[in-house]
């Protein structure tokens, strides 16, 4: 009789419990940690802005249809998707943020590479308080610092979630041949110096190969060189070129080595040299694409990023080109200067026009903690587009094909390592390597807590581009005429018709300012 009684006891509290954590409609007890939801009103549709183009296999739906399963069941929500495609994603991505009547309400955004800043400063993004944080964005609001909040205020006020729980490297560089390069004699291409005597030996032995198939466009190697020959940290909220920053024997100024120095002299006269050796061909209107040609065996390097290098070229060209051992040379490595991503490289922004910005906060903190939701937003379903391994790692189904099979959902504004799944076909080993290299001497990136992207120059840094955009395809490709040293003095003669010093002294008082 005694055990029966306690039996009942033990049943009943049971019971209760199992009701705290599931409410006879079935909700988790996560999403418990928001206000009340009126169940009884239609779904809230939130509109989620990112960046891609927008798919058309009918796979993405599928995996929106799971995950609004879950959120009509946990937040009485529905996810929508609008999409700025990546043909002019820049100038659409603003244009379309500065339209009063469109219809959104998360926003996917950068400060280093999608113009956060003067969004916020043109009144685009909604200002979160840290009661509207705490309240319907709980989970996240929690995991993120005073510190990283700082760097997400403007005059006082959040206006951004920051990606700071997520590891990623984007800093660029060259991905070479390790079979080439030994071959030439080289112990891996680790200096510019290297990397010179590198394509001259594809030059003068692989006549079946182009050095580097370039389009005559991609200007990134000029800040990889002034990285590689200095302790330059640019700052990549002020136009795409990193023109200005400050050295990291002296961050109390702001500089540039673009307009003073030598080093972009002795950068153009290396270019010029390349252009004479026939890295790339004369005439850039009959370039082929590059990583393809890579790939086939036909181009000896491809220039990209550490993510892309690890996770997509070099399995892809050692399945293709069997022994051929692609190396990293990262811009940075002879002067060990490399910097760690800005944790507003990937951010969330709540559109200012949004209707239900509240809801928009739920939602988001949902997908970005709910294991679920995360795998559906970040990877789709297990079985089509993903199918996961005994070891916790991730591959293709068999059959798959992306045209037929990829979603696109494009989450970057929320990512978390501890939700990541590992793609087996990646080189992982290669990688970690690579992340022990940095480590040694890699830094913060610096500039988060300043509002550089803020201040009042656009009008000015749009002259600046112009110019930039005139010149620095020249120096990059050795395609001018006269001298070096009268090239890079042009150029930086043109910098100062349009402002330059006078955006230097601007970026001067608010770095002096905080």
């Amino acid at each position: 009789m005694k055990k029966r009684f306690f039996s009942v006891i033990l049943i009943t509290l049971l019971t209760v419990a199992c009701l705290g954590a599931c409410d006879l409609d079935g909700r988790s007890a996560e999403s418990e940690l928001y206000p009340y939801i009126d169940f009884s009103r239609e779904p809230v549709t939130i509109t989620y802005m990112t960046i891609g183009d927008k798919p058309t296999n009918g796979r993405t739906e599928a995996v929106v249809a799971e995950l609004n399963r879950i959120l009509e069941k946990e937040l009485n929500a529905r996810l929508d998707v609008f999409y700025i495609s990546w043909s002019d994603y820049l100038d659409n991505y603003n244009q379309t943020l500065n339209e009063d009547s469109v219809n959104i309400d998360l926003v996917g955004t950068g400060t280093d590479w999608l113009d956060a800043w003067p969004n916020v400063v043109n009144g685009n993004f909604r200002p979160l308080t840290e009661d509207m944080l705490q309240t319907y964005c709980p989970r996240t609001y929690a995991k993120v610092s005073e510190k990283e909040w700082e760097a997400c205020r403007y005059k006082g006020m959040i206006y951004f979630i920051p990606e700071n729980e997520f590891t990623q490297w984007t800093n660029h560089g060259f991905i070479y041949r390790g079979d080439i390069a030994e071959a030439a004699g080289l112990q891996g291409v680790n200096s510019w110096e290297d990397l010179t005597d590198y394509f001259a030996y594809v030059k003068e032995n692989r006549p079946d190969m182009i050095p580097w198939d370039a389009t005559g466009d991609n200007t990134v190697i000029a800040l990889g060189y002034l990285m590689s020959k200095s302790d330059y940290v640019p700052i990549y909220e002020i136009t795409t070129y990193g023109l200005w920053g400050a050295y990291q024997h002296d961050m109390t100024k702001i500089t540039s080595p673009f307009y003073k120095g030598d080093e972009l002299i002795e950068f153009a006269t290396l270019m010029k040299q390349w252009g004479k050796m026939g890295v790339w061909r004369g005439d850039f209107a009959i370039a082929g694409d590059n990583e393809a040609e890579f790939y086939a065996g036909l181009s000896s390097v491809e220039q990209h990023h550490t993510q892309n290098y690890f996770n997509e070229i070099k399995p892809n060209v050692e399945l293709s080109q069997i022994g051929s051992d692609a190396g990293f040379y990262w811009f940075g490595k002879e002067s060990g200067n490399v910097l760690r991503n800005s944790i507003l490289h990937g951010a969330m922004a709540v559109y200012s026009g949004s209707k239900n910005p509240e809801k928009a906060l739920m939602v988001y903190d949902y997908i970005r903690n709910d294991e679920t939701c995360y795998r559906l937003m970040c990877y789709g379903i297990n079985g089509v587009q993903y199918e996961l391994l005994e070891d916790g790692s991730i591959e293709k189904p068999n059959g798959y094909n992306p045209d037929k099979d990829s979603m696109t959902l494009n989450f970057w504004w929320g990512r978390r390592d501890e939700y990541e799944l590992r793609d087996s076909g990646n080189a992982w080993d290669d990688y970690q390597e690579l992340v022990k290299e940095y480590e040694k001497t890699a830094i913060d990136y610096p500039w988060d807590r300043y509002p550089f992207g803020a201040a009042d120059i656009n009008d000015r840094l749009r002259r600046i581009n112009r110019v930039c955009a005139r010149y620095l395809p020249e120096i990059v490709y050795g395609t001018y005429r006269q001298t070096p040293e009268e090239e890079v003095a042009e150029f930086r003669e043109q910098l100062r018709l349009v402002g330059f010093e006078l955006v230097t002294k601007e970026l001067q008082k608010i770095l002096d300012s905080h």
